[in-house]
Parts: structure tokens; sequence; C-alpha cells
């Protein structure tokens, strides 16, 4: 690997790190609001659908401004420094709701921007063994993701909400700095490409895209849906804050293996195959984590071999993406599949839940209705058309 290769891995999981660090800030938050007077449950869950949304439906717009222009180490380091202000909003909403509100909402704006452009530099950095090289590199986003829930519980412990908020936006300000100056040199563009981005798509390629985001919408709404509510669930199981937070952290290690191991199988066997494989066995480890959910040992390895195969979208889908699209359409390609099938899925899937519970469903019927749409999606796989041949 060369140095700047390394250079580009290291800084872009880095920023993977801290973007995906804010993933399950929200989620654990939930659990520390709810119990604020005047703060409902489905009060919350209409916020995770407005940050979850903003997100998904911006990212296609910063992914085609970003192939139009050369400011993606600008445009990544924004989107991390947003999130540091939402966190800094979400210490001080334990004052006054409406702060929570606007935290929300920079959430949503600042977490558009990494994955369409963080993919884009591996991809185009590393060519065909970018398979592994996204992997290595949402390894370090689930790390984040992972460790998060218990930073900061661990943090509000010892010195309170507030204050364990405030110390994390430090750290957040300080990651901006570092991704800001670290990638400050790369570029991507060449007149060659910027000539063939004029150029227009194939129709099947058109056709691949459509399919993929919507197979990829259907079965966001079921990880997202169950993910932003399953410290909840925990909670409601266990009633413990505490152990609500170690949960996540313990259950999401999964991803950080499942990233490098289906990166490689994406690389070796094909984005379809991976992202087949992924589908079954979220299906299948999500069934086993609700019907065990009352023995802690039995549920939190199934919960990780859940998100070992769920929360593995990042290379498998990039991945699937650049075997698919012409480089010239990386960026974009990126967005709509993450921004859109992803992110706007998983709004979906936060306002069906939430909608539920306005009904009066118990939780866990949410959940498995949630997971019926999973199983929509995985068999509905071999629509996606398989052989399409890259310009």
């Amino acid at each position: 690997m060369e140095p700047n290769d390394f250079r580009a891995l290291a800084i872009t999981s880095l920023a993977h790190f801290m973007n995906d660090g804010t993933f399950l800030t929200f989620p654990l938050l939930i659990v520390y609001y709810s119990t604020q007077d005047h703060v409902s449950l489905v009060f919350l869950g209409a916020l995770s659908i407005v940050y979850t949304l903003l997100s998904g439906l911006l990212s296609p717009l910063i992914g085609d401004f970003a192939d139009k222009h050369d400011l993606d180490t600008p445009l990544m380091s924004l989107g991390i420094f947003m999130e540091g202000v939402s966190i800094l909003l979400f210490a001080l909403g334990f004052f006054t709701p409406l702060l929570i509100v606007i935290g929300t909402v920079l959430l949503g704006i600042g977490q558009a921007f990494y994955h369409p452009i963080g993919g884009t530099i591996l991809s185009r950095v590393f060519g065909r063994s970018s398979g592994r090289a996204l992997g290595i590199n949402g390894a370090f986003g689930s790390i984040g993701r992972a460790l998060m829930p218990s930073i900061i519980t661990f943090l509000i412990v010892a010195i309170g909400e507030i204050g364990g908020l405030l110390s994390l936006t430090k750290v957040f300000v300080l990651a901006t700095m570092v991704i800001y100056l670290g990638l400050g040199q790369y570029k991507k563009r060449s007149l060659e490409e910027i000539r063939k981005r004029a150029e227009k798509l194939d129709k099947v390629l058109y056709k691949f895209l459509i399919i993929l985001g919507v197979l990829v919408f259907i079965r966001s709404m079921f990880i997202t849906g169950t993910t932003t509510f399953t410290g909840e669930f925990i909670y409601y199981i266990y009633h413990s804050k505490t152990l609500a937070g170690i949960f996540l952290t313990v259950g999401f290690l999964g991803s950080v293996l499942g990233q490098p191991v289906f990166g490689w199988v994406t690389e070796k066997k094909g984005g379809r195959f991976a992202f087949l494989i992924t589908s079954i066995l979220s299906v299948l480890s999500f069934l086993g984590f609700l019907l065990l959910s009352d023995n802690l040992l039995a549920s939190v390895l199934m919960y990780s071999v859940f998100t070992f195969a769920a929360f593995s979208a990042f290379p498998v889908l990039l991945g699937y993406v650049s075997q698919t699209f012409p480089k010239s359409f990386y960026t974009v390609a990126n967005s709509y599949i993450w921004g859109i099938g992803v992110t706007v899925g998983g709004a979906a899937g936060n306002a069906l839940i939430t909608a539920l519970l306005g009904f009066n469903f118990s939780l866990i019927s949410t959940f498995y209705i949630a997971l019926v749409l999973a199983v929509l999606s995985t068999v509905l796989i071999p629509l996606i058309p398989s052989k399409i041949k890259v310009n």
C-alpha cells in the first residue's frame, strides 16, 4: 500500500468512526429524554424520522455536487463538524425540547455527507481492491457505532448528561480539524472524467439503480426502524438505562467484524451475492433475537449476528456500485443507494414503528411487522439485473 493510499484509508476511517458514532447517539438519548417530563416516546420517534429523512434526501444533492466539484475534503469535514454541533444542542436539550429538535435537524444534515464521499474516495484510490478497503474503513465506522453508546453512557454516569455530551462535542471539533488537514491534498478529477460525467448512463444501469434502491429501501425500513428503538426495547425488558447502552455496544461489535468480512466477499463473489447472504442472515438472526429476548446472553449473541450481517451495507452496497457504474458516476450512484435507499428507507422505518406505537401496538409487535419487510426485500433480490457491463 502506497503512503498516500494509507493516508486516504486512515483519514476516511477516522471520519467514518466519527460519523457512524452518531448513528446510535439519538436512539440512546431517547432512553434519557423519555424519562423527562412532557417528552413522549412518540415525539422522540418523530424526531428520529426528521433527521434520517433529511440525511437521505440531502445525500443525492451532496453527491451530485461532489461529482461536479473537487471539494470532497471540505464537504466531509463540514459534515463531521455539523454532527459535533448537534451533540452540543442535544446536551442543551435537557433544558428545553426545542434544542433537541434543532439538534436532530443539524444531525440529519451532517450525516448526509460522509458515505457517498468516503466511499468514492476509497473506490477511486484502491480501484479493484476497493472491497477490502471499504470493509476495513467500514469496520472503523462500526467500531464508532458500537463504542459510542457506552462512551456516552459512562460520560453521563461520570459527569452528567450535559457535561458528558459537551465533552464529546470537543472531540468532534478536534476530529474535524484532523480530517480537513489530513486529506487536504486529495484531488479526484481529471479533464477526461469531467468529459465522461456529461455522458448519459445506459438504461440497464438506471434499471439496476431503481431495483436495488427499492430493495435497499425496504430492508432499511426494517434495520433502522428496529435499531432506533432497540435501546428502549432492552430498557423495557431489563429496566436499566446503563444496560441498554452496554447492550448496544456489545451487540454492535458484530458489525466490526462483518464489514471487512463482507467487503472481502463483495470483492471476491460480487455485490449481488453479498447482498443476498447478508439479507438472509439479518432475517434469521433478528428472529432469534426476538424469540430469545428474555435471555440476556442469548439475545445479545443473536443481536451481534444481526449487526454482523445487517450493518455491512457500506462495503457491500458501495462495493456493488463500484463494480457496476463508471467512475465518473460513483458518488451520485452511491448517494442514491445510500441516501435514498439506506437513509430515507430508514426514516420510513422509523415512521412506521412510531405510527404503530401511536396506535398502541407493543414494541415487540412493531419489530415483528418490520421483520416481514426484511423477508419481502430478501425474496425479491433475484429481480436485480445480474449481467451488466461496466463502461
